[in-house]
């Protein structure tokens, strides 16, 4: 069997094992409805223990949140339905929202908080003095799963997330170095290097598992983040260091031997890269090897130890996510006053289930309809099981041994990249339809409305979000580019200079966010590259106009101000000839005082005195890569 196979088998033996432990102690306590803790093992299930764990603790604040607000709701607005309603889907509404701008494992609390309150508040309108009773049920039953899950994956064979993102941390690295070789070989960018944003960017969402993981590396978290920090200093500084490769090739073939001005600050921008790219790669490697060795040296400074990375958030999409689902509950719920049916809140809690699972997609409905089609499929099995083979049961490990199959099965696909949410539907609604209870009862008109009304659910969370988020990756790419060149326009009117690592992480998010969705050959994401390479310039210039002489800080604003304007307009436009001119005028006044602006860019830039001087030599390469080359003419 290999690794994989293997790996696969044994989480689903313990996803099974937890989900029978949960079983068991619920059955033996006595508790309402023991199957919450069952489908729980799986929905917090991850093989990787870190990932598990830090999902298990915000579910588990989550599940109290939202527990708090249906005991608070329920008793003051049972006598107003319509106003109850409102209320709950609002608060789903809200909380998606919310968890939608944060993309860590934090998010998980208030999309658990927005559904935890329907899953408890909706069953109990027709008995609000039982509300607090339910919410126990509810909040016991899912800690107890969420409990059960967490130790099985974390003192049974854990996989720890320092073994799976130090295996990419390598991997990138390799290809990071062998870019770098490729853009000083001259030859060429090669195949696939945009993609490095997007492998370097899922390396910082795992990362954030990282605090919880049952490795050594959960002592190490600064390291980790100032690790990828210097991975995505790296994707700028290697995409200018081959541009910088390019220009100077084709200046020398052009200008006899290449020793114009131009040719003198593309040679030095070009040593200045080469440096910095070595430097930078020579530090991922001390970092890493300090995660395995805590013995070996690490190059943090006290600063980079207290800020994290900032990553792309799409307000807009949020917001529109949270309307949906807030509608379609509000439509389910229409539905289920307006005809009186008793198992009518299943769809109004179903639709609010599907509209938080995948509002995070581009296009919601297409993940929603697969994930449906999965849970319903699995019903025909659960009718099966409820009506034929549990009326031959008679205690817990007959019990157990009948469910093991049909478990063992849904944990072997969910560590599946592309099926694993199938298995986790399939799951859900095996258990769901199941209702196993301290004692056996088979309804099948029960059966058959609640699980109509999980269609019903389904198709209108599918409806309402397919009318109000119709677009797709077309436009989440729109959307990610007008927020890259709106970064571009505050970076280069902020009053005071803005920090690196806040830059680096949103911009490189964006980029891989584009790639991801476009592939890395096209020439999108050649340009979002290009503007993030453009963000890494502006934040340096900035810096050094905030400190410079007179004459220079006026120049190097006037520089930052046309930027401003050249990304704040309505419409992609070329950049105009002036801001040409403005930018050769501020690299003049460099070369002119070479000691004293080396002077103070080493003291502003951290002792790089050649990065004020790259920036711009960068900038105006960046913006008029088919300009005429730099001349100091009358120095100023």
């Amino acid at each position: 069997m290999t690794s994989a196979r293997w790996q696969a088998a044994l989480f689903s033996a313990k996803t099974a094992l937890a989900a029978l432990m949960a079983l068991w102690i619920t059955l033996w306590a006595g508790l309402s409805m023991p199957f919450w803790a069952m489908t729980t093992t799986y929905i917090v299930a991850n093989p990787l223990s870190g990932a598990t764990r830090s999902k298990a603790i915000y579910r588990v604040i989550g599940t109290l949140a939202g527990a708090a607000i249906a005991v608070g709701l329920v008793p003051a607005l049972v006598d107003w339905p319509l106003l109850l309603c409102l209320a709950l889907s609002l608060w789903v509404g809200g909380t998606l929202a919310v968890s939608l701008l944060d993309r860590s494992p934090r998010s998980y609390t208030m999309m658990l908080a927005g559904y935890t309150a329907l899953l408890i508040g909706f069953p109990a309108v027709d008995r609000p003095e039982a509300v607090f009773d339910i919410a126990v049920a509810r909040v016991t039953e899912i800690v107890l799963g969420i409990t059960c899950a967490t130790l099985t994956h974390s003192l049974l064979w854990p996989q720890p997330v320092a073994t799976t993102l130090g295996a990419r941390l390598n991997a990138w690295l390799r290809d990071a170095r062998a870019w770098r070789d490729d853009i000083l070989e001259g030859a060429g960018a090669g195949a696939g290097r945009n993609r490095l944003a997007q492998d370097a960017m899922e390396c910082v969402v795992l990362a954030t598992h990282v605090p919880f993981d049952t490795s050594h590396w959960r002592d190490a978290s600064a390291s980790v983040q100032a690790l990828l920090r210097r991975m995505l200093l790296l994707l700028p500084t290697l995409s200018g260091l081959a541009d910088r490769h390019r220009a100077l090739v084709r200046h020398t073939g052009s200008n006899a031997g290449g020793q114009d001005d131009w040719g003198r600050l593309l040679q030095q921008s070009h040593e200045f890269r080469t440096q910095q790219t070595a430097q930078l790669l020579d530090e991922c490697g001390t970092l890493l090897a300090h995660l395995d060795d805590r013995s070996v040296p690490t190059p943090l400074s006290p600063e980079e130890r207290r800020h994290g990375i900032a990553l792309h958030a799409d307000a807009g999409a949020a917001l529109l996510s949270g309307l949906a689902a807030a509608i379609a509950i509000l439509v389910c719920c229409a539905i289920w006053i307006g005809t009186g049916w008793a198992d009518g809140a299943v769809s109004a809690m179903m639709t609010g289930v599907f509209c938080c699972l995948f509002a995070a997609h581009d296009n919601p409905v297409p993940m929603m309809l697969r994930f449906g089609g999965a849970l319903l499929a699995a019903l025909p099995v659960a009718g099966f099981y409820l009506f034929v083979l549990m009326p031959l049961v008679d205690g817990f490990v007959p019990l157990a041994l009948l469910l093991l199959p049909p478990l063992l099965l849904a944990g072997a696909i969910i560590p599946h990249p592309h099926w694993g949410m199938t298995g986790a539907a399939a799951m859900m609604g095996f258990a769901n339809a199941l209702a196993l209870q301290e004692s056996f009862h088979a309804n099948f008109a029960r059966f058959i409305n609640a699980n109509i009304g999980q269609v019903l659910g389904l198709l209108v969370a599918a409806g309402v979000t397919a009318g109000l988020r119709t677009a797709g990756a077309d436009a989440a790419i729109a959307r990610v580019k007008v927020r890259l060149r709106a970064d571009l326009v505050r970076l280069a009117s902020a009053a005071t200079p803005p920090g690196r690592t806040a830059v680096l992480g949103r911009t490189t998010d964006r980029l891989a966010l584009i790639t991801q969705r476009l592939g890395d050959a096209t020439e999108e994401a050649a340009a979002s590259l290009r503007e993030v390479r453009i963000a890494m310039n502006i934040v340096t210039i900035q810096h050094l106009q905030a400190q410079a002489e007179r004459k220079l800080s006026h120049a190097l604003r006037r520089v930052l101000r046309d930027v401003a304007r050249l990304y704040g307009g309505k419409h992609e436009a070329l950049p105009p000839p002036r801001l040409l001119a403005r930018i050769d005028v501020a690299l003049r006044l460099m070369v002119a005082d070479p000691s004293r602006w080396e002077r103070l860019s080493g003291e502003i830039l951290g002792g790089n005195p050649a990065e004020g001087l790259a920036a711009l030599v960068a900038l105006r390469r960046n913006l008029y890569p088919d300009a005429p080359g730099f001349s100091c003419g009358d120095r100023p």
